[in-house]
């Protein structure tokens, strides 16, 4: 049974998943920096590159039964295809918006402001909704609907969702929220270092970029494929990737000057 005090961590994943975008334009308005249409970019940057176009190749390339690829069972294929996928749909997403649909827009503040945009619709989507699609499942395995609603979907599948619903408690969705601060700092840093690449003509820039988000899902990635067992050990690796951003933020705002 689905602990209640899991339910109380579902509203905090969702409320904090909304109130961190929010929170992250105010204060950059008040910066004076803030560009909502670069802002809107960077959702369109994440719906279109991650969403739409890395979605469709994921249809043709992952298992639906996974985690695996089509072509293959090996485990570490999986973990380093998503990693490279998200790494290079993103970050050329970005480059390709900058170079061509942002040409004025090329100070720091830009970049910022892009990447508050991707990691704001990226906290949304993936963990306010993410949320409310948890509460629904949560519902149905009290209620004894679960597997009768999900039929469709493979037996074992639903068995290891159900499971790892009813292990989840109040910490784990505490973590997930809080998590989504890290993810929006993240999100910041590659916009930033991508941006300077356009701005310097330097496509390096846009090549660090890749390879540190390559770096950020795969560690992610390994926990997905029970590589790694712990939570403890990505959130730890989250936080110490986001500490990390904001120094890299901090020096790459000094090469804009």
């Amino acid at each position: 049974m689905v602990e209640s005090s899991a339910f109380s961590g579902m509203g905090f994943q969702f409320f904090i998943s909304i109130l961190l975008p929010v929170a992250a334009i105010i204060y950059w308005r008040k910066k004076g920096n803030f560009s909502w249409k670069v802002c809107w970019a960077g959702v369109g940057v994440f719906i279109l590159f991650s969403q739409v176009l890395e979605s469709g190749l994921h249809a043709v390339m992952i298992d639906p039964a996974g985690p695996s690829l089509k072509m293959t069972d090996n485990l570490l294929a999986y973990a380093l295809y998503g990693a490279l996928a998200a790494a290079l749909f993103e970050e050329l997403g970005r480059y390709v918006v900058f170079l061509l649909l942002l040409k004025r827009r090329r100070e720091f503040g830009d970049g910022v402001s892009l990447g508050i945009g991707h990691g704001g619709i990226e906290a949304i989507l993936v963990g306010a909704l993410g949320a409310v699609n948890i509460l629904v499942y949560a519902i149905m395995i009290r209620n004894g609907t679960f597997e009768t609603n999900l039929s469709a979907l493979p037996s074992e599948q639903v068995s290891q969702l159900k499971i790892r619903i009813m292990e989840s408690g109040f910490g784990s969705y505490l973590l997930a929220g809080i998590e989504r601060t890290g993810a929006i700092i993240m999100q910041v840093m590659f916009s930033v270092m991508v941006l300077l690449g356009v701005r310097s003509r330097k496509f390096k820039y846009v090549l660090y970029a890749i390879g540190l988000h390559f770096l950020m899902d795969f560690f992610a990635a390994l926990y997905q494929i029970g590589t790694i067992k712990s939570l403890w050990v990505i959130e730890v690796f989250v936080a110490a990737f986001a500490l990390l951003s904001i120094y890299i933020i901090r020096q790459l705002k000094l090469r804009f000057k």
